[in-house]
């Protein structure tokens, strides 16, 4: 249960770490707020990235899979932490 626990709570906080990240890149860059694919959207592609690793471990039996309710908390999270930092 401890390395069940452990893997969460890294993909979680790498996921909202990668949204202070993305804020800062952001912020000194005004002008990719206007690409195709907004910046708040861009902790998507990291939770993707760790999510298929972890995916993998899963499946060689090394840890659980990541549940529905631990991707929704880090992707929103971290979403809500890009859209906070480029709008203040």
């Amino acid at each position: 249960m401890m390395a069940l626990s452990r893997v969460k709570l890294l993909y979680i906080g790498a996921v909202l770490v990668s949204g202070i990240v993305i804020g800062f890149v952001v912020r000194s860059r005004p002008e990719w707020q206007q690409l195709a694919v907004p910046p708040a959207a861009w902790p998507f592609a990291v939770s993707l990235v760790i999510d298929l690793v972890i995916g993998q471990l899963a499946a060689q039996g090394k840890t659980e899979p990541l549940t529905m309710g631990d991707r929704f908390v880090a992707v929103i999270g971290a979403g809500l932490i890009v859209t906070l930092m480029t709008a203040l």
